[in-house]
């Protein structure tokens, strides 16, 4: 067909379509709202990525592989554009199938339809395929989309409450070349999503179509290249080399057996035979292989694998049974006089991710009273932690112990003596090989109610764990008793910053800094200059970091000369100050002058972000990172 009527094809069907969508009111349930619903979990990637990989790496293939879920957006304007299920139209009986993609990029431009052949025998069913038409008249970006059905369990997991009906439980295959695979992209987005090759732009469009060429004539010419180079290296009898140019596999490094030389040495025409053999033959051989580790991709096992599709040489056949026979007793010898050895098991190594030392807060509840709320906090946590592991936990706090694999609760309680422990552990639902171990005591002694807390996680030791970003995690029940009935180190702790503007407080933040029982640091600050405060916020700093350090701000004049004077801070420098006063420790004291120049490198592992923080709230976020882990290491 001539450009001209293609051109005028292409426009007629858009045409078509977007004059049926203004006849017809657009679907209602065609929304982002429905859209966002729709959850993809991350099991269906992992999966069909695993899939796909292990097939194209047992075959030998250079690739690259990329996934999607389709963008909300971008779904949203396909379904109203397509107006999937709509009597009397086009797609009357179509839904949308590329939810889900995959793009597999290939290095080679004859491996492309060799794959997309394979990819037919992988999953139920052979896919559906859409490739360019190509013609004399035309050049435009090589396209070899494939619809396959989604493996059954895999569909099973994705939730889609509102469009069911309109999107299947399918996902597209794209297979490009190098080439083509960046500006196929681009060149779509610009031609179909947008109109920067329409009209009044035919010359411009045309030498797009140039280049696009040009990327179809470069995959040609690296193949034949290397087509070439394996030639020449037939007639130099440089057996290796010609089988790694023609078949261009990845293969191993080892080379070609001395038997194998010998025969293709004098006997060039066998040779020429695995020079001259199709490459598909033998990687479909490989790429259908169901041993557990495929077959090792050596010159060898290549020449192995032709020869038994043919010609059968019986010379060839004779110096592998060989071969096998020398591997076979190599091995015999190397394990002749050896004991079985098994791997020893490794013992876990511990780390701690949260620490409290403290007593339960008595000013408004007498002892008894208070021991029965916080171990009330406690085991209604472990309660709804646990109890759909063990169905037999009692409905109110008693004392209990069991304990199934991944899972153990120990609870000792003596309401007479008020004494109570928590001794729990869990798998961790994300991380592999890590377990927690939640340890937590009420207890009386004399006029106080200790209360200690310990949370910490077991991993193998020789995991890696970054050192300069600690982990840190308070259980949950620490904080519900810190809010509803107080703890107290020294003083009670509290999410909110505490002024001292007179000489009977200072006293008291004295005594307070002074005292050896205290466990958890005192932060002072001290500022005339309400920018840098303001920017800090040391009330959303006192949330965070409150129930394990006291956060104290001296508000007069008077009282911050007197704070610099007994703590030694620069005479210059102290009324705009950041001092912390860690149990045992000298004080640390910083200045206006280094908050503001603070950076910090913010790291989100878990959600996979990075960024920098600058001035205030860098500074904050260090310290709050520096007072959790010395929380952790005290």
């Amino acid at each position: 067909m001539p450009r001209i009527a293609l051109k005028n094809s292409l426009k007629e069907r858009y045409m078509k379509n977007w004059m049926g969508l203004l006849m017809n009111e657009v679907n209602e349930l065609f929304t982002k709202e429905n859209v966002e619903q729709i959850v993809v979990p991350q099991v269906v990637k992992d999966d069909l990525l695993s899939i796909i990989e292990e097939k194209l790496k047992r075959a030998g293939f250079y690739y690259r592989i990329a996934y999607r879920v389709k963008a909300v957006d971008s779904m949203v304007n396909k379904l109203i554009f397509k107006d999937y299920r709509r009597p009397g139209t086009e797609n009357e009986d179509k839904k949308m199938q590329d939810l889900v993609g995959i793009r597999i990029i290939l290095y080679f431009v004859d491996d492309v339809d060799i794959c997309r052949k394979l990819l037919d025998t992988l999953f139920i069913s052979p896919g559906m395929w859409e490739t360019t038409e190509n013609n004399e008249y035309e050049f435009k970006a090589m396209k070899v989309n494939g619809i396959f059905k989604l493996p059954a369990y895999l569909s099973k997991t994705i939730v889609n409450p509102y469009l069911s009906d309109y999107v299947d439980d399918t996902f597209e295959v794209q297979v490009r070349t190098n080439s083509f695979e960046g500006w196929h992209e681009i060149e779509h987005d610009m031609r179909y999503k947008g109109s920067a090759f329409g009209i009044g732009n035919e010359a411009l469009a045309r030498k797009m179509n140039s280049i696009l060429a040009t990327f179809e004539l470069c995959d040609d010419s690296i193949a034949g290249l290397l087509e070439d180079l394996g030639h020449q290296h037939y007639k130099d009898k440089k057996w290796n080399d010609m089988l790694r140019c023609h078949y261009r596999l990845k293969f191993e490094n080892e080379p070609l057996h001395p038997y194998i030389e010998e025969l293709f040495d004098s006997d060039t025409e066998l040779a020429k035979i695995f020079y001259k053999a199709p490459r598909q033959g033998a990687i479909e051989q490989l790429w259908l292989d169901t041993s557990e580790n495929g077959i090792e991709l050596t010159l060898n096992n290549i020449v192995k694998i032709v020869n038994q599709i043919g010609p059968d040489d019986e010379r060839l056949n004779e110096a592998f049974r060989k071969i096998e026979q020398e591997h076979k007793n190599k091995q015999e010898f190397e394990a002749g006089g050896k004991r079985r050895r098994f791997e020893p098991f490794k013992p876990l190594g511990n780390y701690k991710v949260f620490q409290s030392h403290s007593c339960i807060d008595l000013t408004n509840l007498s002892m008894e009273d208070a021991f029965k709320k916080a171990v009330n906090y406690i085991y209604s946590w472990v309660h709804s932690r646990f109890n759909e592991v063990f169905d037999d936990m009692p409905g109110s706090v008693d004392t209990y112990d069991n304990e199934r694999p991944g899972y153990k609760v120990s609870l000792e309680y003596d309401n007479e003596n008020l004494y109570f422990k928590e001794i729990t552990t869990h798998l961790d639902s994300k991380v592999a090989n890590r377990l927690w171990i939640s340890v937590a005591t009420i207890k009386k002694d004399g006029d106080r109610l200790l209360f200690d807390v310990s949370n910490e996680y077991a991993e193998p030791a020789d995991k890696y764990r970054d050192n300069e970003n600690v982990l840190f995690s308070r259980p949950n029940f620490y904080g519900e008793i810190a809010d509803n009935i107080g703890i107290c180190d020294v003083e009670r702790l509290r999410q909110n910053v505490r002024g001292i503007d007179n000489e009977e407080e200072y006293n008291t933040l004295k005594d307070l800094i002074k005292d050896d029982n205290r466990q958890f640091p005192v932060v002072v600050f001290v500022a005339s200059d309400d920018y840098w405060i303001e920017k800090f916020d040391v009330d959303y700093f006192a949330y965070l970091v409150g129930y394990y350090a006291h956060i104290k701000r001296i508000t007069t004049d008077e009282l911050s000369e007197q704070f610099a004077k007994d703590y030694d801070l620069d005479e210059d420098e102290f009324r705009d100050s950041i001092t912390v006063f860690y149990p045992g420790r000298e004080p640390n004291t910083s200045y206006k002058s280094h908050i503001l120049n603070t950076t910090f490198e913010v790291i989100k592992i878990e959600k996979r972000k990075y960024w920098n923080e600058n001035g205030c709230r860098a500074f904050r976020r260090q310290l709050v990172s520096d007072i959790r882990e010395n929380n952790v290491i005290m």
